[in-house]
């Protein structure tokens, strides 16, 4: 199963990396290339920018006025995100894959 499962996802991170790399080399010479990217891959990911959007978007679904959800889950207190060490790194990596991994642990206990 382990091995369907990531044998799955790579053909997809394949697909969408070159369809990612096929609509930039098809873009006209006069649009403006958007930097950072080759692909799907972020070239400068900074990881602080990723953990504080995540932190955002976490704290605006539990504070959403939605009155479908229990009023237990939309009073969570969220602790302070305190980030520290090399805050300026960056690295290349896939952006949604580091946001995914950052939120599902959060997003499956709820």
């Amino acid at each position: 199963m382990r091995r369907m499962l990531v044998s799955r996802i790579s053909r997809r991170v394949l697909a969408e990396h070159h369809i990612a790399l096929s609509d930039s080399a098809g873009r006209n010479q006069g649009e403006k290339k958007e930097e950072g990217h080759v692909g799907i891959i972020y070239t400068g990911l900074n990881v602080e920018k990723s953990v504080r959007r995540c932190t955002a978007l976490l704290r605006q679904l539990t504070h959403d006025s939605d009155n479908s959800q229990p009023s237990d889950t939309r009073d969570i207190r969220w602790p302070e995100v305190t980030i520290e060490g090399h805050t300026d790194a960056q690295f290349a990596y896939i952006r949604e894959h580091l946001e995914l991994a950052l939120l599902s642990p959060v997003l499956s206990c709820c």
